[in-house]
């Protein structure tokens, strides 16, 4: 008797989009060319991040990462070991980065 078993994938991406709270152009950002993505994430373990797109010509975006630290509805940046605040990379790099976060025990 042969079992045929079926996986459904869900990308990081995908799972990462439960915990995302906002999204939309970076307010700070506006008077800069290229029209910047801001992205909030924010995790069970009162931890998040904030990513903001940098548009390069004819190439994908890199992503800025800041860790954050929620409190109630307010955050603030917040130091975490092996994550760069304002660091950019690509969004593989951006997405690691937040599993990282995700993945810390609740402060």
């Amino acid at each position: 008797m042969f079992m045929t078993l079926r996986f459904i994938v869900i990308s990081m991406e995908e799972d990462l989009d439960v915990y995302r709270i906002d999204e939309g152009y970076c307010k700070a950002c506006l008077d800069l060319q290229g029209g910047r993505e801001q992205r909030f994430y924010r995790f069970p373990n009162g931890l998040g991040a904030s990513l903001i797109s940098a548009p390069r010509l004819g190439k994908a975006p890199s992503w800025m990462v800041i860790a954050l630290r929620f409190d109630g509805e307010e955050y603030e940046p917040v130091t975490i070991p092996g994550i760069l605040n304002g660091s950019a990379g690509d969004w593989r790099r951006s997405v690691e980065a937040l599993l990282m976060i995700k993945d810390r025990p609740h402060f």
